[in-house]
């Protein structure tokens, strides 16, 4: 492979702050509860810490002592990184509003900002973003290994291993889109690549996650579309991605067969046999999404405030409305009267948590992200030896939001670490499409 004047010869592996970042990321993936932890109970409230938290606090460490040296990010960075600060802001201020429990809640959400924040001061050469790339396929690997072992002692469940089902269906996404881009344009490393496609295939089926199917047809969306803006659509690479696409769809619906109630109940009988016949997760998913749609009704602009888990003060209300309206469900759909409401999805906890004005920051996040991202795939040069990567940022925003629609972000798992890094990934890719200056010599080298 021909190195470009930007890529400097030295060995990533001698980075020592970006060997933190990889370190934090991996760790990070792993839930909190899966790994060991030390609980430290202080003003009536129990704070608990696990490995990953001391890999971000010294990844923290090291992003400070960068900021000082260099008093200034990236210029291309500076959008998201902004946008991203006022949400983490208004999050805080919402939290702290509500006590000291959310706000702690709050706290260990943004804990994971420090994988942006790190990815922005600490890459700088493509290579980094592949070995970053190298930490997801690893984690989703020992992932899928468990998940395995797993599902041959519980044949036809779906499976989460670590991470938990949404969590292990989004990074598998994230490495299975990886493999795709390759379809597409150059990519170092193919026997990483086909490992990633195996894997991150497998992962989504056995994860089973619905909304992440969504996130699977937005990703591949995004990748033809930007190989046909970059003129790089290939006969054979379209079959292959649909093929894949059309596999892990059956598969993931085989698992989750039992579980799509709420289209029997919409296109089927109308009178079921027994209350509760056409019960499924999504139809507890409507549920949750009816009681917060009354709360955001009643606190529009401001939200209830953040509170991560919501106190039966702020939903109790609305459960006997709730209860009338979804009647044919199951009671144990509803969230209990005296325990506490589990938010289901990112998008609908962001509106009724943090009301009209935390909504409008997550979308300015949201379309800065999205345009920095198609930017990214547009201008990366065709023929250059990474050209995949400019697959990478637009694939996996696209995948987000299809996760973020099956989950909701709370500190401590992994689809939170994988929104900021989503973020950090997309927001450092402009300073590593290769200049005018270069990307004239990669024409020249084709044309050799």
């Amino acid at each position: 492979m021909t190195r470009l004047r930007h890529e400097e010869p030295r060995l990533p592996g001698r980075d020592v702050p970006f060997l933190v970042l990889c370190v934090a990321l991996g760790l990070s993936l792993v839930r909190s509860i899966n790994q060991p932890e030390l609980t430290v109970h202080t003003a009536g409230n129990s704070i608990t810490f696990v490995p990953a938290d001391v890999a971000l606090a010294v990844l923290a460490l090291l992003c400070v002592w960068r900021l000082l040296d260099r008093r200034t990010l990236p210029r291309p960075a500076r959008a998201i990184t902004a946008t991203g600060a006022a949400f983490g802001l208004w999050l805080l201020i919402s939290s702290a509003a509500s006590g000291s429990a959310p706000f702690i809640g709050a706290a260990k959400l943004l804990e994971y900002g420090v994988l942006a924040l790190g990815i922005i001061l600490f890459v700088s050469r493509r290579s980094q973003l592949w070995m970053l790339f190298g930490v997801l396929v690893v984690v989703d690997a020992a992932g899928l290994l468990r998940a395995l072992y797993d599902f041959a002692h519980h044949p036809g469940s779906r499976q989460g291993a670590f991470l938990g089902e949404h969590d292990f269906a989004a990074l598998s996404t994230m490495t299975l889109t990886g493999a795709l881009a390759a379809l597409y344009a150059n990519a170092p490393g193919r026997r990483l690549l086909v490992a990633a496609g195996v894997v991150g295939a497998l992962g989504i089926t056995l994860g089973a996650a619905l909304a992440q199917l969504v996130g699977l047809y937005l990703a591949v969306a995004a990748i033809l579309a930007i190989a046909a803006a970059r003129r790089s659509v290939k006969v054979r690479a379209v079959v292959v991605t649909l093929a894949i696409t059309a596999a892990v769809t059956a598969g993931t619906l085989s698992l989750r067969s039992g579980e799509l109630g709420f289209l029997q109940s919409w296109f089927g009988s109308k009178k079921p046999e027994a209350p509760g016949q056409y019960a499924g997760s999504w139809s507890q998913r409507l549920i949750y999404a009816y009681i917060g749609g009354r709360i955001f009704l009643d606190h529009p602009i401001l939200g209830s405030g953040w509170y991560g888990l919501l106190p039966p003060k702020i939903y109790a209300r609305y459960l006997p409305a709730a209860r009338r309206r979804f009647s044919d469900q199951p009671p144990t759909y509803f969230p209990p009267a005296n325990g506490t409401f589990i938010p289901q999805q990112t998008y609908d906890q962001i509106l009724y948590e943090l009301g009209l004005v935390g909504a409008v920051l997550f979308l300015a996040l949201g379309v800065v992200t999205i345009r920095t991202a198609i930017q990214v795939g547009r201008r990366w040069p065709r023929g250059d030896p990474d050209d995949a990567l400019a697959f990478l940022p637009v694939s996996w925003v696209a995948s987000l939001a299809g996760a973020l629609a099956g989950a909701a972000l709370f500190g401590g798992i992994p689809l939170t670490a994988i929104f900021w890094f989503t973020l950090g990934v997309t927001a450092v890719a402009p300073t590593l499409v290769p200049p005018v200056r270069e990307r004239a010599r990669v024409r020249e080298l084709a044309v050799r």
